[in-house]
């Protein structure tokens, strides 16, 4: 009996100190491209990347979050994208937007029930169809995703949720200078913050909401990320040309999330920065709270705006060349919104200096 109870405690143990491998996967918004040009199969871009990714063996698998073809869909679109799927070697899932759903038959007859789950190393895989009900999830879908959070929460670590839209947006909130794509289908008010949110929020797994209705031209933002709490919000998209990108999350043998940011069309992949350099909620550990100073939206459109912190703030942005584009220095402590609308789009280098010390960012700027 005594070896009975020393193997069970033993095996009790062992589970609970178990670790789960390491692995990554990708996720890419509008990976149909350019608005209005009907590629062959995915953006051309982000098929150049395919070797990239299968260089990275320890990308398991993809997830395509929205807009995969352009509209006027035919069975010959959804072939092509298959072609390309099957070059890239890897399972990839997708999580449905407005494109795709323009003809729901043919999508369900050949892909199936476009809200779904699974389960990778102990981490819950959750995909959404905002599409169904004017961006809300309601009604079967919202009874399916309630009984997968609550037979599951307990049992796994991380839950990963997508869909197209960006849900969290609204125009009275720190998501309000985010630009989508489109606000083709919606029908306001939805019930993410009333509803999908507090179900998510008070959980206590680490929960990433990935979105990927962005980047598709001038009008949009090209990608996103914000964590507060235990939610985390990310956003990735292509198609309108320099801001082009997709995102690689990497899930390491403790559960520890991290990400890359990986640009389409430079030579070096990681020409943005680190994506979380461009946090939105305020965080005094955080880069966005740079030197005692706070600086949003980054990417920003515009104007960009900096909370002075400190006193005397010099404040310095360059060009890549090195180029001093403009100069401000200010005195006292203050909210102070920078013109930047004269500016070409592209990516910049902020140099912020007060007492604390001085610290450079990369600052992004889109029509």
């Amino acid at each position: 009996m005594k070896l009975l109870i020393l193997i069970l405690f033993t095996l009790v143990v062992n589970l609970a100190t178990a670790q789960t491998n390491p692995y990554s996967f990708f996720i890419a918004g509008h990976t149909c491209g350019k608005p209005g040009v009907n590629n062959a199969g995915l953006h051309p871009p982000f098929k150049d990347k395919f070797e990239y990714i299968q260089n990275r063996t320890e990308i398991k698998f993809g997830i395509l979050t929205g807009d995969i073809v352009q509209l006027d869909i035919t069975a010959n679109d959804w072939d092509e994208v298959d072609t390309d799927i099957d070059t890239l070697g890897l399972p990839v899932y997708f999580a449905v937007g407005n494109h795709d759903m323009e003809n729901r038959p043919l999508f369900e007859s050949r892909y199936g029930i476009t809200y779904y789950h699974f389960i990778y190393e102990n981490d819950l895989f959750i995909i959404l169809d905002p599409n169904i009900n004017g961006w809300s999830i309601t009604g079967e879908q919202q009874e399916f995703l309630e009984n997968v959070v609550n037979d599951n929460y307990e049992y796994v670590d991380n839950i990963f949720v997508f869909f197209h839209q960006l849900l969290w947006w609204e125009n009275d909130n720190i998501y309000a200078n985010l630009k989508p794509n489109t606000w083709a289908g919606i029908i306001r008010p939805i019930n993410f913050w009333t509803e999908i949110e507090p179900m998510f929020n008070q959980l206590p797994n680490k929960v990433i909401f990935c979105a990927g209705d962005m980047g598709a031209g001038w009008w949009s933002s090209d990608f996103i990320y914000d964590s507060y709490d235990n939610i985390t919000f990310v956003g990735s998209g292509m198609g309108e040309g320099i801001g082009d990108n997709f995102i690689v999350i990497n899930v390491d043998s403790s559960k520890v999330i991290n990400y890359d940011l990986i640009c389409l069309n430079d030579s070096i992949l990681v020409c943005f920065g680190e994506l979380t350099d461009y946090q939105l909620t305020p965080n005094s550990n955080h880069e966005n709270f740079t030197a005692g100073t706070l600086i949003y939206p980054n990417p920003a459109t515009t104007h960009f705006t900096i909370d002075l912190i400190n006193n005397n703030t010099n404040v310095k942005l360059f060009s890549l060349s090195g180029q001093l584009i403009l100069e401000k220095h200010y005195e006292k402590i203050m909210k102070q919104n920078i013109d930047i609308s004269h500016l070409q789009k592209g990516i910049y280098i902020l140099c912020v200096t007060n007492e604390l010390k001085q610290t450079t960012i990369k600052l992004i700027i889109q029509y």
